[in-house]
């Protein structure tokens, strides 16, 4: 507890200072809840932790002097300086990683959770949390998933009266939440004075027991006080003199001194040698060297994936449409790879919104293929946890508008965990998204929203338009080592083609050129790849010859190949369902540009839909989707008049 506070004390002065950057969330005055409970677990037991998480990191086992350079921003820092003080992670230790968004690791906790039970290991998962994160959704999300699976997880609850300024009375509507957990089903809770280490300790030991036991999760309350602001810039004018003054005095480290009974000479043998480990972290901190360029950059690199056959019902060149072509491909990589698991709302009797998974359930089995409560962040943050716990994720959304519930999940967590912790996590998760339209589905139910991704690193992004590619990006998708969204067009669920052979792939980021043309390409994926082809038939009457190619992959683009066939015919249009307005076209344009400038006759265009929501009515719907009549009228318009 003494080393937990004096590097938070040192930290302070060298942030202070300036010496060191960025900002931190300091431990002080909660010392004795991360040592109670870490003194339980074992280094194969994992703990995932919060932005106030420097005392979790060191009473698992953390060095004070890499702990310290990962703050500074330094090479020799356990992330390479690129986690700092809210995103640090040791693997090694069992410590999964501190997170920066309040609530952000609950789900991910869960996750590894359910990782170590289907190992059946009967190692531990503590997710720790303050009181703001527990008015969260992921709070509740997480304690209903981890209820319904009896994970082994144990929500460690560090109340310090304060979400950042706001008092627990104004934010949470509950008389204590021990309370509130106790009303999930199987959850076992305890409140306990989180300034007495050995209060803790007792606490924690039978919740433990029980989360290895395989009886289910568990809530524990830790009451406490912070000695320092949220943050290095928080006064704390929130908090009176009088209240701090009451909780300064009970110090856990002059708790334990006077109730143990430890000796002076002991206190003193301690002091030193904390002073001591210190003084070297610091040292070491301040003349490690700080990250470059390739640093800066490195760990977004995808590794290739295996190449070997998976079983397969159809034989290859047996016709099937694309959503039995998606279900055997499923079902392949379920057996192949036991690692493999789907996730989702209604896989099971009803075979997911779509029927792609219908019948999985029986064959495999409801710990291989799991229905999910409607939390679509909660779950897939817990697929998140599973990837880096090491399985193989398949996440169902009914459909690709709900990803709006699961950004966090997605876009802070699945894309950036394993940068932020210098590769020593993989995220291998496959998002399956049904996208677009499908006559009088409406605003919420049919949109295009791919282009919003191709903002985030550390996210593949790829869509099919036939069975072949449908399978050959599925199963790369799924054997990736990193999260992909599997675009799935509504609209080509029943389109038809040949099954095939059972070790094909599509790699990520290499286009196929369907068509050569020689006064235009018209550049595309998904259900909008029927378009470009009646409409190259339509310009093939009338003397233009177009070309066409299927994109498959968002992110990463195919640039060399949509440049090497744009310097062929010097004129191009995507098409695409999303909006025009800052959508897939844009993106492709814009990172074409540079290449291809001195080739074109014509400026790049696109073709896309209105910049409006979708309508419900079908026949509104047309007025706003492209069609092929749009793409002539652009391709001779490029043709005729430049």
């Amino acid at each position: 507890m003494l080393r937990i506070r004096r590097f938070e004390e040192e930290l302070q002065r060298l942030v202070g200072s300036g010496v060191i950057g960025g900002t931190t969330h300091l431990y002080a005055g909660q010392e004795a809840i991360a040592v109670g409970v870490s003194a339980l677990l074992s280094e194969a037991d994992q703990v995932v932790s919060t932005h106030r998480g420097h005392g979790h990191l060191l009473a698992k086992g953390a060095r004070c002097d890499r702990a310290l350079a990962e703050f500074a921003g330094k090479v020799t820092g356990y992330c390479m300086g690129k986690g700092g003080s809210q995103h640090t992670a040791v693997p090694a230790i069992g410590h999964m990683g501190s997170n920066g968004i309040t609530g952000g690791g609950l789900p991910i906790a869960a996750g590894l959770a359910l990782a170590q039970q289907l190992r059946g290991t009967k190692q531990v998962v503590v997710a720790y949390l303050g009181d703001g994160a527990a008015a969260t959704g992921n709070f509740h999300e997480s304690l209903n998933l981890a209820a319904l699976w009896s994970l082994p997880v144990v929500f460690v609850l560090e109340n310090n009266g304060f979400a950042m300024s706001t008092p627990v009375a104004t934010h949470s509507a509950c008389s204590d939440y021990a309370d509130w957990a106790s009303r999930y089903r199987g959850v076992a809770t305890a409140r306990v004075d989180g300034n007495r280490v050995l209060d803790v300790l007792a606490a924690a030991e039978p919740l433990l027991e029980r989360a290895r036991r395989g009886e289910g999760p568990a809530l524990l309350e830790c009451t406490t006080w912070r000695h320092f602001g949220h943050s290095k810039s928080d006064p704390c004018a929130y908090r009176s003199k009088e209240d701090d003054a009451r909780w300064r005095a009970l110090d856990p480290l002059e708790l334990l001194r006077r109730e143990a009974g430890l000796a002076d000479e002991e206190l003193a043998r301690v002091a030193k040698s904390v002073e001591e480990e210190i003084a070297a972290a610091v040292q070491f901190a301040l003349q490690s060297p700080p990250g470059d360029r390739a640093v800066a950059l490195a760990d977004l690199e995808i590794a290739p994936v295996a190449t070997d056959a998976a079983p397969c019902r159809l034989a290859a060149g047996q016709e099937t449409t694309v959503t039995e072509a998606l279900r055997e491909t499923l079902r392949g990589e379920l057996e192949r790879d036991e690692r493999v698991l789907l996730l989702g709302e209604d896989l099971g009797v009803y075979g997911g919104a779509f029927g792609v998974s219908r019948g999985l359930l029986e064959q495999f089995g409801a710990s291989r293929v799991r229905e999910t409560p409607i939390s679509e962040n909660g779950f897939t943050g817990l697929a998140v946890g599973a990837a880096v716990g090491g399985f193989r994720p398949v996440v169902e959304l009914m459909f690709s508008d709900f990803v709006t519930c699961c950004m966090d999940a997605l876009v802070n967590h699945a894309a950036k965990l394993r940068y932020m912790y210098a590769g020593q996590v993989s995220v291998p998760l496959t998002m399956r998204l049904p996208i677009g339209r499908r006559h009088g589905y409406g605003a919420t139910h049919s949109q295009s929203l791919e282009a919003w991704f191709l903002h985030v690193p550390g996210l593949s992004v790829v869509c099919p338009s036939n069975v072949e590619d449908a399978v050959g990006l599925l199963r790369t998708a799924i054997r990736t080592d990193a999260p992909v969204l599997f675009l799935e067009p509504k609209l080509l669920y029943p389109a038809r083609g040949p099954m095939p052979a059972a070790d094909h792939l599509v790699p990520l980021g290499k286009a196929r050129i369907e068509r050569q043309g020689r006064h235009v390409t018209l550049f595309s994926y998904g259900q909008c790849m029927p378009l470009c082809r009646k409409a190259a038939e339509q310009l093939a009457t009338q003397g233009i010859e177009a070309g066409i190619v299927d994109l498959r992959s968002l992110a990463p683009f195919d640039l060399d190949t949509c440049a090497a066939v744009l310097q062929r015919t010097g004129r191009g249009i995507v098409v695409h369902e999303g909006s025009a307005t800052g959508g897939v076209g844009d993106a492709l344009i814009g990172a074409l540009l540079p290449r291809v400038f001195g080739w074109l006759h014509a400026p790049l265009q696109k073709v896309a839909a209105a910049h409006t929501p979708m309508p419900s009515s079908p026949q509104l719907e047309e007025f706003v989707m492209p069609n092929a009549t749009d793409i002539v009228t652009m391709a001779r318009h490029l043709t005729e008049d430049y």
